[in-house]
């Protein structure tokens, strides 16, 4: 039988288990984020995933979403998780915090948040394409079919990852993400090919804006070429 969740705290350890071996078993995306912004002022936000639960030690470890993996303090001392499909929440301590994983306790409590709080939760701007398509300084065109951009962040030790293009136009472009967590504003990006062809000379851009498509549950990211 289905358990419902109420707006009210769950602290029973076994639902709280069994709610983290269906999140497993599911395969959801989990948001997590710190409260506390870093030095440069970003307080990161990504989505993850389960790795493991191991019932008897009662700890959880969370894995990342994509290649570049958190981008987290290390120090941390506070992190909230949030399972948007069931509308709860927790207020975590990390044992470990790694960029391609992290090691967290239990929690002993869950907050069942009530839809009124829950719609309240803004962690990602949502895109809108009418509002902001006011702001391009040049017409874009959609990419078609699989399209990718492969580049770098500067910064990155020139490690070279692909994404898929969303639009471009002789000023700027948009690519898409799995995880909101992989750029932030201000990044500069190189983009070293297109559709796997080398270019002869990389294109420098900076990254304006981060964006959920929530129809598609992706990641938006607006670039000006500088």
């Amino acid at each position: 039988m289905k358990k419902e969740i109420g707006p009210q705290l769950v602290i029973d350890d076994l639902e709280i288990i069994d709610l983290f071996r269906l999140f497993h078993r599911n395969k959801e995306k989990l948001w997590l984020w710190q409260q506390a912004p870093n030095e440069d002022g970003e307080r990161p936000v990504h989505y993850c995933q389960i790795r493991k639960v191991d019932i008897l030690k009662k700890t959880i470890i969370l894995k990342p979403l994509s290649e570049e993996g958190f981008t987290f303090e290390k120090t941390l001392k506070e992190l909230f998780l949030y399972a948007e499909s069931k509308n709860i929440a927790a207020k975590i301590t990390p044992r470990e915090v790694d960029s391609s994983f992290i090691f967290i306790p239990m929690p002993e409590k869950i907050n069942a948040l009530s839809e009124e709080i829950a719609a309240k939760i803004k962690l990602v701007e949502k895109e809108n394409e009418k509002k902001n398509s006011h702001m391009r300084s040049q017409p874009r065109k959609q990419a078609s079919g699989n399209q990718t951009i492969s580049g770098y962040k500067e910064g990155s030790h020139k490690k070279n990852l692909t994404y898929n293009l969303y639009d471009i136009s002789a000023g700027g472009l948009a690519l898409k993400t799995i995880d909101p967590g992989m750029f932030k504003k201000s990044d500069i990006i190189i983009v070293t090919a297109i559709n796997k062809k080398d270019l002869e000379a990389s294109i420098k851009g900076e990254v304006v804006s981060v964006r959920h498509m929530e129809e598609d549950d992706v990641f938006k990211v607006g670039v000006r070429f500088i």
